[in-house]
């Protein structure tokens, strides 16, 4: 009882230290141009929160792999066991656009079949979303006031304070199966599809896709409103069921249904096996500050602060 209280308060503050940002899209003239999009990501990292906030205001449907962490010993590593960064790390290498380590979030946009494009750096992938799916979107009015991700990504405010902003949820949400560390979960690479209908900063949505992150279970993120018009958000759509409403019983389902009790839960102290790691064997606090110093350089597009 007092974890579901937890989570609902902190997922609540973890969402006003956003500004509600991205609580449903921003408005358009016409909907989007036609895509075909796979982010690889996990639910914990403030620069994957910011291509998802994004996501969200230019109402688009993306097809998430969720790719958590196995150890924060270790930066970049993982094992075999990793359900898609094994696949995120094939595209990386084949892609000559690109240099670099391999870093999340990953964008494959495949809106073009004979030509997909392939990018890692969160400042990159918002430049790509803006200038290929931002045309159609209204420009706010003096009446209708600034986006509150506007307010949160502008340059005057300095970058230690917006970065605090963006990295907060993640300290809000302090454990391991929150989107941080991978859990076993017995899904089938051929399971039933899922569709989670949400918005990035809605508290409630927030707590399913923690959990789909932490199962590994990929799915459909369709952007929906969660300013009060759709009270029932989040909604999961699962292949062969009736739509699964609110967070509790989304999140009930996800791992009653997928989490491998077998095996234990993560834990912070969790360490890959000498010999096993076939990602890269970096520092976590030298690839923090690496990131955060490359958010220094640029945040978002000025497109979108239009």
């Amino acid at each position: 009882m007092f974890r579901q209280v937890y989570d609902q308060f902190s997922s609540r503050v973890a969402s006003k230290l956003r500004l509600n940002a991205a609580r449903y899209p921003a408005p358009r003239s016409s909907p989007p141009p036609p895509h075909q999009l796979t982010l690889y990501e996990y639910e914990a990292s403030p620069w994957c929160r910011l291509v998802r906030e994004h996501m969200t205001i230019l109402d688009l449907k993306v097809h998430i792999r969720p790719c958590p962490r196995q150890t924060l010993f270790t930066e970049g590593g993982f094992t075999t066991d990793s359900r898609f960064r094994g696949d995120a790390m094939e595209l990386f290498t084949k892609t000559n656009r690109m240099n670099g380590d391999l870093t999340f979030p990953l964008l494959v946009d495949e809106t073009i079949p004979d030509d997909p494009i392939v990018m890692n750096q969160s400042f990159d992938i918002l430049q790509h979303l803006w200038d290929h799916y931002g045309q159609s979107l209204r420009t706010p009015t003096k009446s209708d006031g600034r986006r509150h991700d506007q307010i949160l990504n502008d340059a005057r405010i300095p970058f230690p304070l917006r970065f605090l902003s963006l990295s907060g949820p993640s300290y809000m949400r302090p454990f391991p199966t929150c989107g941080v560390l991978r859990t076993p979960s017995n899904y089938a690479c051929d399971g039933p599809s899922m569709v989670l209908h949400q918005a990035e900063n809605c508290p409630e949505s927030r707590l399913v896709r923690e959990v789909l992150c932490t199962l590994e279970l990929p799915y459909y993120s369709i952007p929906s409103l969660a300013d009060g018009a759709r009270s029932s958000v989040p909604i999961l759509d699962v292949a062969g069921l009736s739509p699964i409403q609110g967070a509790s019983d989304c999140v009930e389902y996800l791992w009653n249904t997928h989490r491998n009790d077998a095996e234990p839960f993560p834990s912070f102290v969790d360490r890959i096996p000498e010999g096993d790691n076939i990602g890269r064997s970096g520092s976590f606090a030298v690839g923090a500050y690496t990131a955060f110093l490359r958010g220094t350089r640029s945040t978002v597009p000025e497109q979108s602060m239009k």
